[in-house]
């Protein structure tokens, strides 16, 4: 495996004030402000349930083993969703204290203890006896590792299949370094393999190994893909060059801090005017990356400001840093002749009743790159190369007993490549809800061959 640099370059990899951890008398105060609440809202708002009340008031006790087994009793990499989960639209959002004046910081408690059980080895597992069965895992994304890291505790000897260089798929290539320290995601890793788990990197199924050999050689195989191919603007000549896709772009730049790619090979240059279409959290990374590389960045948007899909908080940062947005401006076509050199926009306004309609006003907004950050969606390739039943629009549809499993037996999916693009903690509870359905098949399947041999 080849290891990520110590040094990456400076200007990606600033630590973010948010990020600052906790001291030890600092998260035990932070803990203490807990009222406990007897109907928790910050767990009810949480996609996996987490026992957040628990772990906060055995922290607040002094007791942090107590309070990590309740936090890893849910999530298998807490110190990842302590850092990037969209907690002000979920636990701390919810929290009733954030309604009279500052809400408990759950995500650094949960990473504060999360820290703690990684650098000190505590709650460590025991190593794999590899004794159930064999899963072949495609990707290595958080449903991947999610799904490994439980099979491998049930005892199944299990393959992890990596088209890539690096582990961790978009917590890796899909989230800006700023955002995510790639020795984080790591540490995980390096977790998992003392597990036993092995991973075989750069080999793409469906162009080094087939799928069909993989069910061949294991009792299960499953697909965690991803989705790596963006949706393009839709408009005239978006097809020219300067257009960008906005997961390419991170992808891109990962393999400069990663010394895989030239920093002179980048699409963006410094003093590009660079427009970002989009108002996800993938169009906020895009655009704050695209600013460290000493771009002009300005984000159009065909809604309104409260429409924006990203998180408020990214929204603040990212205007803080200097990123312009132009609201209501509904891209229309990709103005130059062999190269970008603007993007026609159409006025958009909003009805008393709230629909919002096109206005006949026409703008060209000037720019050097496009980056297209509309979504993203399988590539289509590779789900032709799995050969199981597909919706319309390319992803994998599975069943729900035993589940995850897809039209072809043995052969199951989760995450992005089956629910569509979200989050980190909805692709690990994915990933752990179908290492529970493999699970279930593969002790039905050797239970029908010992009924056989019989």
């Amino acid at each position: 495996m080849s290891q990520i640099e110590k040094n990456p370059l400076a200007f990606f990899h600033e630590e973010p004030i948010s990020d600052r951890d906790y001291t030890m008398a600092e998260a035990v105060a932070e803990a203490k402000r807990c009222l406990n609440c007897r109907v928790p809202q910050c767990r009810n708002s949480c996609p996996i349930e987490n026992e957040i009340p628990q772990f906060i008031h055995e922290l607040a006790q002094g007791n942090f083993g107590a309070a990590a087994e309740y936090i890893y009793h849910r999530s298998d990499f807490p110190a990842l969703c302590g850092r990037i989960c969209p907690r002000e639209t979920q636990c701390e959002g919810a929290c009733v204290l954030g309604k009279k004046g500052k809400h408990i910081e759950i995500g650094k408690l949960e990473r504060f203890v999360a820290d703690l059980v990684l650098d000190n080895h505590i709650l460590d597992d025991v190593p794999s006896k590899k004794c159930n069965g064999t899963v072949a895992i495609v990707g290595s994304g958080p449903a991947g590792m999610a799904a490994a890291q439980d099979l491998a505790r049930m005892d199944y000897d299990v393959t992890i299949f990596e088209s890539s260089t690096q582990p961790g798929g978009t917590l890796t290539y899909g989230i800006p370094t700023f955002r995510l320290h790639k020795e984080y995601v790591l540490r995980e890793v390096e977790r998992m393999e003392q597990l036993g788990v092995t991973i075989r990197y750069e080999t793409k199924v469906g162009r080094d190994i087939s799928l069909d050999k993989l069910a061949e050689d294991f009792d299960a195989v499953f697909i965690a893909v991803g989705t790596m191919e963006g949706w393009k603007l839709g408009v005239e000549n978006d097809h020219l060059s300067g257009v960008i896709d906005a997961a390419q772009f991170l992808y891109q730049v990962e393999q400069v801090q990663l010394g895989e790619e030239q920093l002179s090979r980048l699409p963006v240059k410094p003093g590009d005017t660079v427009l970002v279409v989009g108002a996800g959290n993938v169009a906020i990374d895009a655009a704050r990356t695209a600013l460290r590389l000493k771009a002009k960045v300005k984000i159009v948007y065909r809604r309104g400001e409260k429409n924006m899909k990203c998180l408020p908080s990214e929204y603040m940062e990212a205007k803080e840093e200097g990123i312009q947005f132009q609201f209501y401006s509904a891209p229309r076509a990709v103005v130059g002749t062999d190269h970008v050199e603007g993007l026609r926009i159409e006025k958009q306004k909003i009805l008393d009743d709230g629909t919002m309609v096109p206005t006949g006003e026409f703008e060209i907004v000037p720019a050097d790159k496009i980056i297209a950050a509309i979504g993203n969606r399988p590539e289509m390739d590779i789900i032709q190369a799995f050969g199981a039943e597909a919706t319309e629009d390319g992803y994998i549809e599975s069943r729900n007993i035993p589940y995850g499993m897809t039209s072809r037996r043995g052969i199951f999916a989760a995450g992005d490549v089956v629910h569509k693009p979200k989050t980190v903690v909805l692709a690990m509870r994915e990933g752990k809800r179908t290492a529970a359905g493999i699970d279930e098949y593969i002790r039905a399947k050797h239970m029908m061959e010992e009924v056989n041999k019989g």
